[in-house]
């Protein structure tokens, strides 16, 4: 017949046991933290592949409050939507949105499809109306804009200072980073989230006149979509110093926009030597060539290409940096998010995922038909799912959300 246990092994076993059944308990607490967030997530991912339909997160989601707001910044007033939780107590996470060089602008329906998600999931999301942006213009004021929607989010009562973050593609992602950098709220930025950014618009003018990038110091050849140089060349006519310029400039490329073999000879003789060293530029289809003409431009056109680029400001940034760029982007190399990654500073968390279902800011998902096809989705899916589970967790799980 075995000893019984004293009362002080018998007050010690219940004390193991205690400690035991408490870390048992606060790991499921702790997994089930995450296990929400992941079908959050899961959620968020599914409804991101169908914009113009109804999905997954508006069918298993609350409805989020949605109003529109304004307020001054960039010495205008900037109209905006609110999108809310409808549940959940606040203060909520903060999300700033930006439409990028988009006709519809914040009623685009991939980012009202987006907004409406994390709303859904719990984030207070502000998506302003960039007005430069909607008529495919990219200026500096973008970016004063960008700061001013953030602080105005950021200082509301019902949402956590200390968890706001911006959300960009294309060319907004660039100007994401550059708000992000900006002095005025470089500290206060929690996260950024970005999809198809840029981080040196003169790799972007070589890429879309010529369709190669850098890739390990060699030359790689992309076809570049035809909009990409047109576009590019529409938005910078304003910038060109010789006045007379400007209309035959615009009109050449208004035609190339529409039609790449576009008779443009009736235009081309109007041009100054200015004029002539642009559509040089625009037509040019050697990379180091592209690399002298680009040097060649007038001071403010260079000016802006600099002043526009992440490159000379992201040792400034201090938020979580989640990233996703397509392999066969045909806008924005993927390289230019491997360069965003590779320079940023050490106070700067980063997660880079490269993806194969991303054709710049179109989500497309697919392996193939039957089992096989699925199977081949796997991977992909499980790196589109990380990327989102990393935003959600770091708004929605506070001790994740840690900034420099």
């Amino acid at each position: 017949m075995g000893r019984r246990p004293t009362q002080k092994e018998r007050t010690r076993r219940t004390f193991i046991r205690l400690v035991i059944l408490v870390a048992v308990a606060l790991m499921l607490w702790f997994n089930a933290e995450r296990i929400h967030v992941a079908y959050l997530s899961a959620l968020v991912l599914a409804e991101s592949g169908t914009p113009l339909e109804s999905g997954p997160a508006e069918v298993r989601l609350p409805d989020p409050v949605v109003a529109d707001v304004r307020y001054e910044g960039a010495g205008r007033t900037i109209d905006a939507t609110l999108y809310l939780p409808s549940e959940g107590e606040p203060p909520y996470p903060g999300l700033v949105v930006n439409h990028g060089v988009a006709a519809g602008g914040r009623d685009d329906a991939r980012l009202t499809n987006f907004a409406d998600a994390m709303a859904r999931a719990g984030f207070a999301v502000l998506a302003p109306d960039f007005v430069n942006l909607r008529g495919f213009q990219v200026r500096l004021s973008d970016v004063d804009e960008l700061v001013a929607s953030f602080e105005y989010l950021a200082s509301r009562e019902d949402v956590d200072e200390r968890r706001v973050g911006m959300f960009g593609l294309s060319y907004a992602g660039g100007l994401a980073l550059l708000a992000a950098a900006d002095e005025r709220i470089n500290k206060d930025v929690a996260f950024l989230f970005l999809l198809g950014a840029y981080y040196d618009l003169r790799h972007i003018v070589t890429y879309m006149t010529t369709g190669y990038h850098r890739e390990d110091g060699e030359w790689v050849y992309l076809e570049p979509r035809n909009a990409g140089r047109w576009g590019f060349l529409l938005n910078s006519v304003g910038l060109v110093e010789t006045e007379s310029d400007r209309e035959p400039l615009r009109r050449i490329a208004e035609r190339r926009y529409e039609a790449p073999d576009a008779d443009v000879s009736d235009l081309v003789p109007k041009l100054s030597e200015e004029g002539r060293l642009i559509v040089d530029l625009m037509t040019n289809d050697d990379p180091e060539r592209a690399l002298e003409l680009t040097g060649r431009l007038n001071p403010r056109i260079r000016r802006y290409l600099d002043m526009l680029s992440p490159a000379g400001t992201l040792d400034r940034v201090r938020a979580r940096l989640i990233i996703g760029h397509g392999y066969d982007d045909d806008m924005m190399p993927y390289t230019e998010s491997v360069l965003i990654a590779e320079n940023a500073p050490p106070q700067a968390e980063v997660h880079l995922e490269l993806l194969e279902s991303f054709q710049h800011v179109d989500l497309t998902i697919g392996g193939g038909k039957g089992l096989l096809g699925f199977f081949r989705s796997l991977p992909e899916l499980w790196r589109l799912f990380s990327i989102t589970y990393d935003l959600l967790e770091t708004g929605l799980l506070p001790n994740a959300c840690v900034t420099a």
